[in-house]
C-alpha cells in the first residue's frame, strides 16, 4: 500500500471508507461512473479524495461501446459505485490500511523522528 505523505490526506482516509478502496490496490475491480459508463481494471492507486487510477482497463460507455485502455484516471466526484471483489475480506482490509497509516504516523516512536501534529507552545 502506498501511504500518502500528506497529513491531511491520511487524516481524511483514516476517518472514511476510502481506506477500503485503497486496500484494493493491485486487484481487478469495476468502477461505475455517474454518467452510466463503467471501467473494469486493476487498481493502481486511490487517494484520500477517492480519485482512482486503473490499469489494463476495459471501458464501457453508456451506449455499450467497449474500448481497451492502458490507463484510466477517474476523479472521485464522477464515481457512482466501486465493486468490491468477493474474495476481499472487508474488515481485514480496513484494519491493514489503518495499521499502515498508524505506522507512518508514529514512525520512530515517541519523541523520535518527525512529528506529525506539532504541540502548541504554552505561554
Amino acid at each position: 500500500m502506498e501511504v500518502s505523505h500528506s497529513v491531511k490526506e491520511r487524516t481524511i482516509a483514516e476517518n472514511s471508507l476510502v481506506i477500503l478502496l485503497q486496500g484494493l490496490c493491485g486487484r481487478v475491480t469495476t468502477v461505475e461512473l455517474r454518467d452510466e459508463s463503467a471501467a473494469t481494471g486493476r487498481v493502481t492507486s486511490v487517494d484520500a479524495f477517492m480519485n482512482v487510477r486503473l490499469a489494463e482497463v476495459t471501458f464501457t460507455d453508456r451506449q455499450g461501446a467497449v474500448s481497451q485502455l492502458d490507463e484510466l484516471f477517474v476523479t472521485g466526484r464522477n464515481i457512482r459505485y466501486v465493486h468490491i471483489p468477493d474474495e476481499v475480506d472487508i474488515r481485514a482490509t480496513i484494519e491493514e490500511q489503518l495499521q499502515a497509516i498508524h505506522r507512518v504516523r508514529f514512525f520512530g516512536g515517541r519523541d523520535k523522528g518527525r512529528r506529525e501534529f506539532l504541540h502548541t507552545k504554552h505561554k
